[in-house]
């Protein structure tokens, strides 16, 4: 194919011809400065973005939280309650106060309460946050007696008649449930009184329930009056007790959750109990905002005192208690720990479970959790 050169197209069209510039390379100015501010915005732009779905959910999850009364608290001390300056300035206003507490640690020495698979003991548990509140109410100048300061063994007869005998105003008796169902995810904190219901142990149990539920509990299972699943008779230190008296039930030792939260709130929890149990004096006019008293006496519930309990045969149930004996039972007890009619080796072949502890003289004492407070 012929190509014409420039000068014979000129020739012929009068004109230079036209070159298209397609082979040729155009630069492209790049802005650099314009690229990178871009993207910085863009970047704040998806950070508030995130931000504000993050507010949203926040508000929707705390609405749910504060209408919900049973919530889980995270374990992370800085979200204690009582971590806040505010808080700490109601402790603080609190000296001197005339009040007698009477602290049970439920369990303790050969009577090891409920437990769960792992081993662990409602005997320590008890123990430890008993000893937290001591110290914690004892900073307030509150007089405190303990039925038991180390791993010691009082029946619940003794553990009652100390509280008696020292003319406690209030007596809290410290425990935690379990289950044996298996599987099963039972959890929550409850408190038991009376079943007379009497109003001065009905206040100290709804204040101290209240103060734990603002630390954050797997959930609140509120104030119960009687026995487990009877409200005709009484756990024995809610009974034999004169003065108000709480049997509190820090969760269940047999939930994972639970026992999280105890250990991460222990200190917080005990405080929680010692104010619970402040506020609710000064409520009732026992005390004064400077913690005077203001009655005479030793304070005494409205429930009375029973000389017996009496709990239906057949009983079974997941909280450690006596109360869960009848008379009879009782008397067969007496018979097994002072058993001296020379068949001891045939006793103990039939004590031999684990629900058995041997002291060194020999005696078998019953330690099934069903059957000891």
């Amino acid at each position: 194919m012929y190509k014409m050169t420039d000068e014979e197209f000129y020739k012929v069209y009068g004109r230079m011809p036209r070159r298209s510039g397609r082979n040729k390379k155009k630069k492209v100015k790049v802005y650099w400065h314009r690229i990178i501010i871009a993207l910085l915005i863009l970047a704040l732009a998806v950070f508030g973005i995130v931000k504000l779905i993050s507010f949203i959910v926040g508000k929707v999850k705390g609405g749910k939280a504060d209408s919900n009364s049973s919530h889980v608290a995270s374990v992370n001390s800085g979200d204690d309650y009582y971590a806040a300056p505010e808080n700490k300035e109601k402790d603080a206003a609190y000296k001197n106060i005339e009040l007698t507490v009477c602290i049970d640690p439920a369990h303790g020495g050969f009577d090891n309460g409920t437990k769960d698979d792992s081993g662990r003991l409602e005997k320590n548990d008890t123990l430890n946050i008993a000893l937290a509140l001591k110290e914690h109410l004892e900073g307030f100048g509150v007089k405190v007696v303990m039925t038991r300061s180390d791993d010691s063994y009082l029946s619940v007869e003794e553990r009652a008649a100390a509280a008696n005998n020292a003319a406690a105003d209030l007596t809290v008796s410290i425990h935690r449930s379990s289950t044996s169902v298996f599987g099963s995810d039972i959890h929550g904190f409850e408190a038991w009184i009376n079943n007379a219901s009497p109003e001065k142990d009905k206040a100290f149990a709804q204040h101290i329930m209240n103060k734990l539920q603002e630390i954050g509990i797997s959930e609140n299972k509120g104030v119960l009056v009687g026995y487990d699943n009877d409200k005709t008779v009484n756990y024995s230190m809610t009974e034999q007790t004169k003065m108000p008296c709480v049997l509190l039930d820090m969760g269940y030792i047999t939930s994972s959750i639970d026992n999280q939260l105890f250990d991460a709130n222990l200190e917080a929890y005990a405080r929680a109990i010692g104010n619970g149990i402040i506020e609710s004096a000064e409520a009732q006019g026992i005390i004064d905002n400077s913690g005077k008293r203001l009655v005479s006496g030793q304070l005494i519930s409205e429930k009375g005192v029973s000389a017996k309990i009496a709990v239906p045969e057949n009983k079974t149930e997941s909280r450690s208690d006596e109360s869960s004996l009848s008379d009879e039972s009782r008397q067969e007890n007496d018979g097994w720990e002072n058993n001296d009619d020379g068949d001891d080796n045939s006793s103990q072949a039939e004590q031999s479970g684990d629900d058995y502890e041997y002291t060194d003289d020999g005696v078998g004492y019953y330690t099934d959790p069903m059957m000891t407070d």
